[in-house]
């Protein structure tokens, strides 16, 4: 026991003690308190005494802080791709430079994990942080939407492919969510946090964590004196998957309000909207100072393709939102934002 913790008993046995004589008419109490207060003073010096033990590695400043997941599933990594069916030639070290590719193992099911066992899941979201040398640096999902899939106890995940071998982004059966700087998880993230390391050694770990709970964990050592070839791999990794790469999928259809956001565009300056999809399934409200503070209006996402001055093609999402008047009802709509361009082969929009 602390010596924080003991005296928090001491206090806590006098307190009650106290209680007790205001409460008994008995004589002595209070020198009896004095006594036993004398008695658990001695048992902190005691503890005082004792050797001071060693802080584990994981938790002393700046080691990583890997959580230990359930049933001892492990996150594994190789320099080559991994089969999922016999994962060989793992390693747990990496020189700056080497293409890196992961392997997420769980002991249940992804159905049964996250899917609750529901056979009509459309869809199932893995939730996977990233960490440098202990630090949280990125949380995103994987959504699972091959049946199949669901079913398996693997989910391959490339960080630093060689873009010929990137399986990322290329099977419409995964959805691989956008996160900081509207990055996508996985490879884009990936490498582009590889990309920013300072030189020296570095503790990388990957983790599927969802409401406290770790499924799969694992980490690797990285060390070199530039970390800018990943930079120069993301390029790369970006022109293979814009190849593949799909407008986000509808979650609301309205004719009315896709009609009134292309209008909305197109006074913009987005001379020609390819395709428009409404990409929130309900209106979503702003408050004021947030909880149950008054409502002051209400927002929704759209993606929105169009064409370049170049020929190509690209697309963003933009904001829309509708301010609340005085009588309680939502004004006109408003464009108030438009995000990051995302390149798109005009014969993948349609997807």
């Amino acid at each position: 026991m602390t010596t924080s913790r003991i005296r928090l008993c001491l206090w806590s046995i006098i307190a009650v003690g106290i209680q007790a004589s205001l409460c008994t008419p008995a004589l002595g109490q209070f020198g009896k308190l004095n006594d036993l207060k004398k008695e658990i003073e001695k048992k902190v010096d005691d503890v005082k005494q004792e050797p001071k033990q060693e802080t584990p590695a994981a938790a002393q400043p700046g080691a990583p802080a890997m959580a230990t997941a359930a049933g001892g599933a492990a996150t594994v990594f190789s320099d080559a791709p991994i089969d999922p069916a016999k994962p060989e030639n793992l390693v747990t070290s990496f020189d700056a430079g080497d293409h890196i590719y992961g392997l997420i193992q769980v002991d249940k099911t992804w159905r049964d994990l996250l899917g609750k066992g529901r056979k009509d899941a459309e869809k199932i979201e893995v939730p996977i942080d990233m960490l440098v040398d202990g630090k949280k640096v990125d949380f995103q999902y994987i959504h699972i939407k091959k049946k199949e899939a669901m079913d398996t106890k693997v989910l391959v995940l490339d960080i630093a492919p060689e873009p010929d071998k990137m399986t990322a982004y290329k099977d419409p059966g995964f959805f691989h969510a956008e996160g900081k700087g509207n990055r996508k998880i996985g490879p884009d993230q990936y490498t582009y946090i590889l990309g920013e390391l300072s030189p020296g050694k570095h503790t990388i770990g990957f983790q599927v964590r969802s409401y406290g709970d770790v499924f799969s964990a694992g980490q690797f050592t990285i060390d070199g004196p530039d970390y800018k070839q990943y930079t120069a791999l993301r390029e790369k990794l970006l022109g293979e998957a814009q190849k593949v790469a799909t407008m986000p999928e509808a979650k609301k259809t309205d004719k009315a309000l896709e009609a009134n956001m292309r209008e909305l565009l197109d006074n913009a300056g987005w001379s020609n909207v390819r395709k428009l999809v409404i990409i929130d399934k309900d209106w979503w409200l702003d408050r004021e100072s947030g909880g149950d503070s008054p409502i002051v209006s209400r927002h929704m996402d759209a993606a929105a393709c169009t064409k370049a001055d170049d020929g190509s093609f690209y697309w963003c999402v933009v904001q829309f939102h509708q301010y609340k008047r005085l009588d309680g009802s939502f004004g006109p709509l408003e464009l108030t934002h438009t995000g990051d361009k995302h390149p798109i082969s005009e014969e993948n929009i349609d997807k």
